[in-house]
């Protein structure tokens, strides 16, 4: 199989805005509020890295994009074992929320994930891609909210024989996901509408 694809649950809340963030996984700046701000996308310092991922965030900052980026982080590795033609890992993580967080049930972001996934699937031929969904609680202290909301955590690694293979499916793993985040059966799915067959 192309892409190997879970689901999980963290019962545990994270809190949004948050400071930087540095552990054996992650390298996190903080929290920055691109909605609406596509020209901040450069500010992001994992761009630097990922033209792919400088493309997902400037879709998720544009005034009408339906869902934005509570955070993204990038990374590189050899694993260990397994066959040699797939230990060098490329991945990352975006983490989104619905514009609409007040109104949107974990539910809805499993249906979402679903589609995403789906569409992943479809788009995966000739890759070897790790796709991981949590759908996470966040304490969200914006626009005066300040209560808990449901969100989804997309963990992605891409797979291949040299570091350099790996970074090239990594940006085709993020290219294709931006395509399947915005795509309107997406989001169709994460506001529970049902979307008539072609």
């Amino acid at each position: 199989m192309a892409v190997s694809i879970t689901y999980e649950l963290d019962q545990e809340c994270t809190r949004v805005p948050y400071g930087p963030i540095a552990d054996h996984i992650r390298d996190n700046r903080g929290f920055s509020d691109l909605r609406g701000r596509p020209d901040d996308v450069s500010k992001i310092t994992e761009c630097a890295q990922s033209a792919a991922l400088a493309r997902l965030l400037l879709a998720l900052a544009q005034p009408s994009s339906c869902v934005f980026s509570l955070g993204c982080d990038l990374g590189a590795h050899r694993a260990k074992g397994g066959p040699k033609r797939l230990r060098d890992v490329a991945g990352g993580y975006i983490q989104v929320v619905c514009g609409e967080y007040a109104k949107t049930k974990p539910e809805d972001y499993r249906r979402f994930a679903e589609e995403i996934a789906s569409a992943m699937q479809k788009r995966s031929s000739g890759n070897r891609w790790e796709l991981t969904f949590v759908l996470k609680g966040v304490e969200l202290h914006l626009d005066d909210f300040g209560k808990i909301a449901p969100s989804v955590w997309i963990w992605f690694d891409a797979r291949a024989a040299k570091p350099e293979a790996a970074l090239q499916a990594r940006e085709n793993l993020i290219d294709c996901l931006t395509e399947a985040l915005t795509a309107d059966a997406s989001l169709a799915a994460l506001k529970g509408v049902q979307v008539p067959l072609a």
